[in-house]
């Protein structure tokens, strides 16, 4: 029997809803596969997260902000069905071809969500460029740790003319505590993307990644573990949120507002869960 003498093509107008819905399976099939295998293969670089961060921008705007990564994968099937009434692809293989070849495209079109690395925290004093001179002369006294109380406020000012290259920091000690203990090979779990992390000031609007370090510290303390680093801030106050992702425990989201007069002592303790991560991912929104 010669190849392809079962795929019979029909002509416009023989098409009827059992073949559409078919081809609509098919079409949102292919989106699913090239989902998944972004979703697994890319990690924390997949376009998904680029996307729901997208998502809920938008949504915002409209008061809908808690969009989970689920409502995202249906929307972008549901794309794909519908698709099919643009390309017209007439084999269900075709259909699954382009939904797969569609999203390709649209992954490969979006930029991944990546963080830069935390920094350090300065041991000298940052600008404070909205500040009183005053609250300069308490900040600088705070923050230089170098310099007395009585620190006047044109000194102050001097200093913030010659140091205006180094921009104000929020000091982080933030201890993430793992109850049912860590793997001894942390750099291990970080490379496979078993543990995860991200930082987020929500003034400025910029992420990091918790365990990428630009400077900070990262260090082991029995069954935690405990960064410190500096947060870029521009005022004397921010909401800080952190997302910590790890293997064997439930994702958790918190926030804590940190200010430039002293450093933000924070502790995340990890909740035990039997839910793989990927599943826990899809429940979340992925915002920042």
């Amino acid at each position: 029997m010669p190849y392809g003498v079962k795929h019979g093509i029909k002509t416009p107008g023989q098409f009827g809803m059992g073949d559409i819905l078919g081809l609509g399976l098919a079409g949102a099939a292919g989106i699913v596969a090239a989902l998944v295998t972004d979703f697994q293969a890319q990690g924390e670089a997949s376009a998904l997260y680029t996307i729901n961060k997208w998502v809920v921008e938008i949504g915002g705007v409209l008061g809908f902000t808690d969009i989970p990564l689920w409502m995202v994968v249906l929307g972008m099937t549901a794309i794909g069905a519908g698709s099919i009434f643009y390309f017209q692809p007439i084999t269900r293989q075709g259909a699954f071809a382009q939904g797969f070849g569609l999203l390709a495209v649209l992954m490969t079109a979006t930029p991944p969500n990546l963080a830069g690395g935390l920094s350090s925290f300065p041991d000298t004093l940052a600008p404070l460029e909205s500040l009183e001179p005053a609250e300069v002369s308490r900040e600088a006294a705070l923050g230089a740790r170098l310099i007395n109380a009585n620190f006047s406020a044109d000194n102050a000012r001097l200093y913030q003319v010659q140091n205006r290259s180094e921009a104000a920091k929020y000091d982080l000690y933030l201890k993430i505590v793992f109850p049912d203990g860590i793997p001894n090979d942390v750099a291990d779990m970080i490379r496979r993307g078993t543990i995860r992390g991200r930082l987020h000031n929500e003034e400025l609007g910029s992420t990091w990644n918790l365990f990428r370090s630009a400077g900070g510290t990262l260090r082991r303390e029995g069954n935690s573990l405990v960064i410190h680093a500096g947060v870029p801030a521009r005022s004397d106050s921010a909401r800080l949120w952190v997302r910590v992702e790890a293997a064997g425990y439930t994702i958790e989201e918190q926030s804590a507002v940190a200010t430039l007069s002293r450093p933000l002592e924070w502790t995340v303790e990890m909740q035990s869960s039997n839910v793989p991560l990927p599943i826990q991912r899809l429940s979340k929104s992925y915002w920042f």
